[in-house]
């Protein structure tokens, strides 16, 4: 358990699992339902019984795994688990060791066969001019992400009746959307073992993170750690310099698209040893609502010939990473849509799209697919997604190998971040988002992101998808008997029982028959970054055994090893959620003005 924490009066007394609505600053949060508030309560209930009983304070205790499992506990209680549950149980523990009470942060350490690779975390440059030239983004974020507004650090009450905490403490409100937060939030107060560091879409005078500042960044964390734990994409805008269409309909590009194009290539000369593709925002442009673009049509495909040619000729990995789903009013709604994933991944097939939040719109309850007679495309959702690809007749069923049950896209990963934050307490969303994307996307095909630093430390979306499981109605319907521990080649094998690999399989080549069981095969790994890995040619196995004693890991081992380690050394979780709670936060300073980032 972790040592006293009495002297460190400023941390807060959050619960480590929280459902309440939260928004990454893309969309307007919605008002909480009745059943997360429920959650919330009876989570504090159990938490107040538990710490008692093991004679704990409320600061120790929501520090420790038990009170991760005890949040899952009550979401398994409150909510509908006829799809799915998590495998948690209301005295804290767990079966698969994620929520042992023994150890703090609930499991730091990654489990065994746990790579995770997060393609999608965010910082700000808090000290950069863009806080002077554009002072309409920095009160965007002191407006939105509470820990970054001076009245960040003052608690506040939810509609639950819970305490809100401080926010991460800083006398600079912006400083809490550092890069110090950023290091500490994701490689020491979570399990994730590498990084996408991402951008935000700005015009480059104003740009909240300049590149060479995110490139310091990257290498900042990698020399520190003596290993390759981050990476980063460029900001590239297409459509800069249009002038409100969504295509290049007047027969010529947009001004700045060449120029744009050009500082690709110089990019991927500068930062050729930590670049690994180009981040893009379609549903944004110069001219709010209506100055978006799709990757089908004109502009897009000289994007996406771009990007081959770039990779051809200086190595940077052809990964497109793209924003689908969440929209706010000033983005081009239509644009938001991921209609176009289809056709420019059938007609572009060496480019590898990452496609952001899967397509996932911020207020939908994920069911099964209904059928494409009922999907539109152009709609902001998961089945929007499916349904782009099954009508360029791009979706995994039709590349699954001979004497198998799935298969997988060959170049579209669907992304879960923000998605799986907003689902995770609805377990019957969540096993259908899983569903579909493993059937129609693939199981190989879906990325692990969390948009952190925006939400805070991802440990909590981490422990919830190392608890969660299907139920045996989910794994019926889609044709996984054994949920996410799955084999990610043959879901139909076990991957964490060793007899599935006593012998060569007759369908996936390089089948291993050590007849060892290899949790690292499950599709639950695959998720966590195994699967990401193949787009950004990261060998996941190789890094980790460099990451397993780098300094970022002797640092975080601080945590379970030694629990008196100093905390300049070795500081505590904050158990902060970071983002917009309602419409009113987001829209605070701004309510004049169009989203900008």
């Amino acid at each position: 358990m972790p040592g006293n924490l009495g002297e460190h009066e400023e941390l807060n007394e959050e619960l480590p699992i929280d459902v309440l609505p939260v928004s990454n600053g893309e969309f307007i949060p919605p008002p909480p339902e009745r059943e997360q508030i429920q959650i919330m309560a009876l989570a504090n209930e159990y938490s107040e019984d538990m710490r008692r009983k093991f004679g704990m304070s409320r600061r120790q205790f929501v520090r420790t795994a038990a009170a991760y499992g005890l949040g899952l506990a009550a979401i398994n209680q409150i909510r509908d688990t006829t799809w799915g549950h998590f495998d948690a149980k209301a005295d804290g523990t767990k079966t698969t060791h994620a929520c042992d009470l023994e150890f703090p942060n609930a499991q730091l350490n990654n489990l065994p066969g746990e790579f995770i690779f997060d393609v999608q975390s965010h910082h700000v440059e808090s000290d950069g001019t863009w806080r002077v030239s554009n002072p309409v983004m920095q009160a965007f974020f002191a407006g939105i992400w509470s820990q970054a507004s001076p009245s960040g650090g003052v608690p506040g009450r939810r509609d639950d009746g819970s305490i809100r905490g401080t926010g991460a403490g800083e006398i600079d409100p912006i400083e809490n959307l550092s890069r110090f937060h950023y290091m500490k939030e994701l490689y020491l107060d979570s399990s994730t073992t590498m990084c996408v560091l991402s951008a935000v879409p700005s015009d480059p005078e104003n740009q909240p993170l300049p590149l060479e500042r995110a490139a310091l960044t990257v290498r900042t964390v990698n020399d520190l750690a003596n290993s390759k734990r981050c990476v980063m994409h460029a900001f590239v805008m297409p459509n800069r310099g249009s002038l409100g269409t969504t295509s290049s309909s007047a027969g010529r590009p947009p001004v700045f698209q060449q120029p744009e194009f050009d500082a690709m290539e110089r990019n991927a000369v500068l930062y050729n040893d930590i670049l690994c593709g180009w981040k893009t925002y379609p549903a944004w442009g110069d001219v709010p609502y209506a100055s978006g673009w799709y990757f089908d049509d004109d502009l897009g495909l000289a994007f996406c010939q771009h990007v081959e040619y770039v990779s051809k000729k200086y190595g940077v990995p052809p990964v497109i990473a793209t924003h689908k789903g969440f929209a706010l009013p000033a983005f081009d709604q239509r644009a938001a849509s991921p209609r176009d994933i289809g056709p420019a991944a059938r007609q572009y097939p060496g480019v590898r799209f990452i496609v952001y939040h899967s397509g996932f719109d911020s207020q939908a309850t994920e069911e099964a697919y209904p059928g494409d007679d009922k999907v539109n495309s152009a709609d902001r959702s998961v089945n929007a997604l499916v349904k782009s690809l099954r009508e360029n007749r791009w979706d995994a069923t039709r590349f699954i190998p001979d004497g198998l049950a799935h298969g997988n896209v060959p170049n579209v990963w669907a992304e879960i971040g923000s998605t799986w934050r907003t689902l995770m307490g609805k377990p019957n969303s969540a096993a259908h988002l899983l569903g579909k994307l493993i059937t129609y996307v693939g199981p190989k095909r879906i990325a692990w992101g969390t948009d952190s630093l925006w939400f805070g430390s991802p440990q909590s979306e981490i422990v919830g998808l190392r608890s969660f499981q299907m139920s045996d109605q989910a794994k019926e319907f889609y044709n996984l008997p054994f949920g996410l521990e799955g084999d990610v080649d043959d879901p139909t094998r076990d991957a964490t029982d060793a007899s599935s690999y006593l012998s060569p399989h007759p369908h996936v080549p390089g089948w291993p028959t050590d007849g060892r069981a290899h949790p690292e095969r499950t599709i639950r790994n695959g998720i966590f970054g195994r699967n990401a890995a193949i787009a950004y040619e990261v060998d996941p196995d190789a890094a980790f055994q460099k990451l397993n004693c780098d300094e970022v890991q002797k640092v975080r081992d601080a945590y379970l090893v030694n629990q008196y380690t100093p905390r300049n050394a070795a500081p505590m979780s904050s158990n902060q959620v970071l983002g917009p709670r309602t419409a009113q936060e987001l829209i605070n300073h701004r309510a004049a003005q169009p989203w900008s980032p």
